[in-house]
């Protein structure tokens, strides 16, 4: 991906999900790993989110996700660090 980079130190957290979307999920993208899979959806959702709050109808619809959705991961992060 090019681009703002995700790959930063970053707090983890134990999460539980369901077992049977789990699978579902690394049957569609193997190779990826489960905090891969994870984080795949949450930049997905909160990029949607920051596009349906912020929309910008002179710039890629697809760009402006990803950018806004790694601003708002980093945010995040930076957030559970200073708690």
């Amino acid at each position: 991906m090019t681009g703002p980079t995700l790959l930063r130190m970053a707090t983890t957290v134990q999460v539980e999900i369901d077992g049977e979307l789990l699978s579902r999920l690394r049957a569609r993208y193997p190779g990826k790993t489960d905090r891969e899979l994870i984080e795949r959806l949450v930049i997905i959702d909160l990029g949607m989110a920051v596009l349906r709050e912020n929309p910008r109808l002179d710039a890629d619809p697809e760009e402006v996700v990803l950018a806004d959705a790694v601003k708002a991961v980093h945010e995040a992060r930076d957030e559970l660090r200073s708690e």
